[in-house]
């Protein structure tokens, strides 16, 4: 009990006011760029050919949804001292755009065409695809560390007969 007091402790003085923030910004960004290019995001991955593609796909689809549903509230679970929220925040991030890279390869093995002209034709993209996942894992690198320095403290304050918060 005191662990997780302490985590959410932790977390706070690291910034739970802006991790909160995020995770709302990544909510309402991810799903207001949703439903303004609703072909992008919402698509039947059986509608193409290959396998390979479908699978891609599929996991695009999955990816879109984990980003802008799971990692929100895996943020905001984290702030409110959850360690199991914290260690998901990673992979929830990150399905998004590995998902897009591999259905970007799979589009190039099927057709011999790079589709990658969508990011300078919609430049918001830009923000989805690569800045948002890679401030997350800046935040989440940040809750990481706060923790252990909390962890840290904890455990020298046991050997040390100190009281613990």
């Amino acid at each position: 009990m005191a662990n997780a007091h302490l985590r959410a402790i932790e977390i706070g003085a690291a910034g739970r006011f802006h991790i909160r923030g995020t995770a709302i910004m990544t909510f309402v960004i991810y799903w207001l760029m949703a439903l303004t290019f609703q072909d992008f995001f919402f698509f039947d991955p059986t509608d193409a050919t290959g396998v390979f593609r479908q699978v891609t796909l599929w996991a695009a689809l999955i990816g879109w949804l984990s980003v802008a549903l799971a990692t929100p509230l895996a943020l905001l679970y984290a702030t409110s001292g959850s360690l199991a929220a914290l260690r998901v925040v990673p992979y929830t991030t990150l399905i998004w755009p590995v998902a897009i890279v591999l259905a970007q390869i799979s589009a190039y093995a099927e057709t011999g065409e790079s589709y990658l002209d969508y990011l300078f034709e919609y430049p918001i993209f830009v923000l989805t695809d690569i800045a948002l996942p890679i401030f997350i894992l800046f935040k989440w690198s940040d809750m990481r560390t706060a923790v252990a320095r909390a962890e840290i403290d904890l455990e020298m304050r046991r050997d040390k007969n100190l009281p613990v918060p």
